[in-house]
């Protein structure tokens, strides 16, 4: 940390520290520890709350960064700034104490000297989280539980860990971090050069510190279950990365730096907020899976047409309302899941998905399917559930290798002839439409094991689906 960020009494705000003055001034003791405490509550605690959430947080809305501050430290509804502080340093130093006894003393001068301040503070986050993680490196417990070692003051036991690393832990090459409520992490992670996975998911962790790029040998990465609002652009020095995992870490962007991550073959963001994706995310040649459910994607780049590799895309609750042509050329996509968007129609381009053999777009608002979905000749699963299809084309009977078909809750009153041509179909589920009749075509379905038919409006059957001899 740099100290000129630090705030004490010496660098508080003229209008902070002229009525501090003037308060020390007074004859009676009783009433400058009266006058203080007001103070401390009225100005100095509320701008200290909000430089602990800028910690934590250096961009971005910081009333909503505050929220996040808060359900890390526990904080309950409706306390004052003043009262939030005070809780966030009694919860440090209970920690500290744990990791650290003979903080005890520290604990008891600081308060002392009333050093409810951002310096006070960083320190104790910065040094907490070194023995948090310290004691998960080999050997690391182990040492800190020395006589010699354990009784000194936190700040100098985190002093001892960047030594401490260069002689122990240079050949680390896989660490689990996970839950042991990391608040933040380390620099001296950048000194474990031959990591080759990492595992920080459920954490508590709000940013990355720069060092996370100096890892030039990492494949895996896993980040899930954080509080980041953001990745540094340091995570594009990570060219050796194969898998990296992100979901539910709050992610509102990501930086075009990703696009560098060229060996990349796993990338998930589930459960963020993405609102878009950088068009660097094309770069990524390499990628076999990419997953970006539960965000809010209104469009996706163009460029990602160019992720040649990419076998499975997973884009289910966004707000996609149409998919760029370009998906069509995703030569080797083999699972397309868009379940509850706002798709009203298909692309054209969708009947160049060769190698697809899964295509799942229920919760949609599709009205029509576009004929050309019947050159999607390894198409094995299709379901359309919870749409607003009116009717099918005469290409789906193409779908030689269907297995399944789900068309419930729609508002199909027919059936094309061409239905009987799906000679693989196992399932076929049509319960919720307007259906009047079906085809006797139907008949020809030889390997249909299953048939959902209710709430439909059919008086009689057709006598060819007694040839029905698998159902």
């Amino acid at each position: 940390m740099n100290p000129s960020s630090f705030v004490t009494i010496d660098h508080l705000p003229n209008e902070i520290l002229t009525p501090i003055l003037k308060v020390c001034s007074s004859p009676s003791l009783f009433s400058v520890c009266t006058r203080w405490r007001h103070l401390l509550a009225t100005e100095v605690m509320p701008s200290l709350y909000k430089q602990i959430v800028k910690v934590h947080f250096p961009q971005g809305d910081i009333s909503k960064q505050a929220l996040i501050v808060d359900k890390i430290y526990k904080l309950e509804d409706g306390l004052s700034e003043g009262e939030k502080i005070r809780s966030i340093f009694k919860q440090t130093f209970a920690l500290a104490t744990t990791l650290a006894p003979m903080e005890l003393e520290f604990k008891w001068r600081t308060e002392e000297k009333k050093c409810f301040t951002l310096a006070n503070y960083t320190s104790y986050l910065i040094n907490i989280n070194r023995l948090l993680m310290w004691k998960k490196l080999p050997g690391g417990e182990e040492y800190l539980a020395q006589e010699n070692i354990k009784y000194l003051p936190l700040e100098k036991q985190g002093e001892l860990l960047r030594d401490w690393i260069e002689n122990h832990g240079k050949n680390i090459e896989v660490l689990y971090l996970t839950r042991i409520d990391l608040t933040f992490l380390p620099p001296e992670i950048g000194q474990l050069s031959q990591l080759l996975a990492l595992y920080l998911n459920n954490n508590q962790l709000t940013t990355l510190p720069a060092e996370i790029g100096q890892l030039p040998q990492l494949r895996t990465l896993n980040l899930s279950n954080n509080q980041l609002a953001s990745l540094p652009i340091e995570i594009g020095q990570l060219l050796q990365l194969r898998w990296l995992y992100l979901n539910n870490s709050r992610l509102t962007n990501l930086p075009t730096e990703i696009g560098q991550l060229s060996q990349l073959l796993s990338l998930e963001l589930d459960a963020n907020q993405l609102t878009s994706l950088p068009a660097e995310l094309g770069q990524l040649s390499q990628l076999g899976r990419l997953s970006l459910s539960n965000n809010q994607l209104a469009s996706l780049p163009t460029e990602i047409g160019q992720l040649a590799q990419l076998k499975k895309l997973t884009l289910n609750d966004n707000l996609l309302t149409s998919l760029p042509a370009e998906i069509g050329q995703l030569s080797q996509l083999q699972g397309l899941n868009l379940i509850q968007n706002q798709l009203a129609s298909l692309p054209a381009g969708i009947e160049q998905l060769s190698q697809l053999r899964g295509l799942d777009l229920r919760q949609n608002q599709l009205t029509s399917l576009p004929a050309e979905i019947g050159r999607l000749s390894k198409l094995q699963t299709l379901d359309l559930k919870e749409n607003q299809l009116t009717s099918l084309p005469a290409e789906i009977g193409q779908l030689s290798q269907l297995q399944r078909l789900d068309l419930n809750q729609n508002q199909l009153t027919s059936l094309p002839t061409e239905i009987g041509q799906l000679s693989q179909l196992r399932v076929l589920i049509l319960s919720q439409n307007q259906l009047t009749n079906l085809p006797g075509e139907i008949g020809r379905l030889s390997r249909l094991q299953r048939l959902e038919l209710n709430q439909n409006q059919l008086i009689s059957l057709p006598a060819e689906i007694g040839q029905l001899a698998q159902l």
